[in-house]
């Protein structure tokens, strides 16, 4: 069965510095996940944490998206949310960046004709989500004006831990984010490598390889949704278990009210029917469309801070101004 529990308590980390700013300091912090099950080279949570200078005004996580490449570009957002006055954390999910799993490739864990494998990947994720957030609490890095930023993967996962403890945040930004496992592993072309595994023999489990029986037994199972009153009853029960990592499946015990969406437009990587059932799963929410593609927004990480900024209720022109100057790294 599917599972996010994990041990509770304090944690014990190291932390060191790799860029001082006149605006923000950036330090490293490392330490060992809470999830039970973590495979070769994902066994310790890393977290890249933005710490302004002044006396912060709020608390922003931000989770990454599939591979390596968007996490440069949401690092650059980070550091300019934290000149603006904003605590920022960006912690690397397992299986990307320099959390990749032994013998692996950067992303691609989280869809496999391996069943076993993505459920674990994606119960890592939530777990070492969880803990990071103990983690700045603990320490007196989170802010009770705070909200979750998730992009794509990391949109995906952000409903997710947002329905397993409600607590934990004020409020998410879902970006460039859909649902339907069985949708996207058939039809998006980010995707394509998991076809190429069925095509080799692999998914026959659960009967990913066959496109038309895995999609109707996946939509007859969503429609069994509303059904469930919590998510530990939806987690005991048979439906499939790709359903089970499915932010489809968590939509429903997440307040609407919580929620803002960011669509862009011209999303080729993500099915249009993807975008829009997680949208309704959520009850249809606040939702913004961004004129650009899956990755071709990522240059325009002012318009994203802003957005940020005016959604966590920080307007003095100052953050604004301060949002958009260049760091001036200190020697």
């Amino acid at each position: 069965m599917v599972s996010f529990d994990y041990e509770r308590g304090p944690v014990e980390f190291t932390e060191g510095y790799i860029l001082k700013t006149k605006q923000f300091r950036c330090s490293h912090i490392r330490f060992a996940t809470r999830y039970h099950r973590p495979e070769r080279g994902t066994e310790t949570v890393e977290l890249y944490h933005f710490e302004p200078r002044e006396v912060p005004v709020g608390s922003v996580m931000i989770l990454h998206g599939l591979g390596t490449k968007n996490i440069a570009f949401l690092m650059w957002l980070a550091s300019h949310l934290a000149s603006a006055g904003v605590r920022t954390t960006v912690p690397i999910l397992p299986g990307n960046f320099t959390r990749t799993a032994h013998g692996s490739t950067s992303g691609k864990d989280y869809f496999s004709s391996n069943v076993e494998r993505t459920l674990r990947f994606w119960e890592h994720a939530v777990v070492d989500i969880l803990t990071s957030a103990d983690f700045l609490g603990q320490n007196g890095y989170w802010h009770e004006n705070n909200c979750l930023v998730g992009y794509c993967l990391g949109g995906m996962l952000s409903v997710i831990v947002d329905a397993v403890d409600e607590d934990v945040f004020s409020q998410t930004i879902v970006i460039a984010a859909g649902g339907d496992i069985a949708e996207l592993m058939w039809h998006s072309p980010t995707l394509a490598f998991v076809r190429r595994e069925f095509q080799r023999g692999g998914g026959r489990e659960y009967f990913l390889d066959d496109r038309k029986k895995f999609q109707d037994i996946f939509w007859h199972d969503i429609q069994r949704l509303k059904s469930f009153e919590s998510v530990e009853e939806m987690l005991r029960s048979d439906i499939h278990p790709l359903l089970k990592v499915d932010p489809i499946a968590y939509a429903g015990f997440v307040p609407t009210s919580r929620i803002t969406m960011l669509e862009a437009i011209f999303d080729k990587s993500l099915p249009r029917r993807s975008r829009k059932l997680l949208w309704e799963a959520l009850g249809r929410p606040h939702r913004h469309f961004i004129p650009a593609g899956h990755v071709t927004w990522l240059p325009f990480q002012f318009v994203i801070g802003s957005f940020i900024l005016k959604k966590m209720k920080i307007r003095e022109l100052k953050r604004s101004i301060k949002l958009m100057q260049k760091p001036k790294i200190e020697k």
